[in-house]
């Protein structure tokens, strides 16, 4: 195992929640849109050849419906990501002095969170995005409390570091 991994991960997760968020509201966004907008010209064109508003209902409709699944998708992503970090914390083994390292590395983290769930409020107050990123209630409720979420699994993961570290024979034998 890479005994160097771990200490970033935290700041990873930070930023993977928001990119998850925007990435798959902006696939349901723009689908949505894209379906609307053929409807609406199935409307006004008349044709006898093709019939586009029934093409619409039997191909994109069904296609839009299927993506409204991206808003429990995303949540599942971003649980899955922070389990993985506790995860990769109870098996990596590292010296007790880098105990310290991640505790800054964590103070770091809610730092930026603040301004990550700031930015992330902006969008989604915004008039074009943000109807669609309400339709995102979990992932949305884990974006606006992102500073309490980064320090919960950051002290959980620093707490199953230490475990982890007392387990090592090496340590055991010469000490801290």
């Amino acid at each position: 195992m890479n005994n160097k991994g771990g200490i970033l991960s935290i700041i990873v997760w930070l930023a993977s929640v928001v990119v998850i968020i925007l990435i798959l509201a902006a696939f349901v966004f723009f689908f949505d849109v894209t379906t609307t907008a053929l409807l609406d010209a199935g409307a006004i064109i008349d044709s006898s050849v093709v019939n586009l508003t029934d093409a619409t209902q039997k191909t994109m409709v069904p296609i839009n419906l299927g993506m409204r699944s991206l808003t429990w998708i995303s949540f599942l992503l971003i649980t899955v990501l922070a389990f993985g970090i506790l995860v990769e914390n109870f098996y990596i083994r590292q010296h007790p002095i880098l105990f310290f390292v991640h505790i800054l590395i964590i103070f770091l983290g809610i730092i930026a969170a603040i301004s990550i769930s700031n930015f992330y409020e902006i969008f989604l107050n915004d008039p074009l995005l943000g109807g669609t990123l309400s339709e995102f209630t979990a992932a949305s409720f884990i974006a606006l409390n992102l500073p309490y979420w980064v320090a919960v699994i950051g002290i959980i993961g620093l707490i199953l570091l230490v475990i982890n570290a007392s387990r090592d024979p090496e340590i055991r034998v010469r000490g801290v």
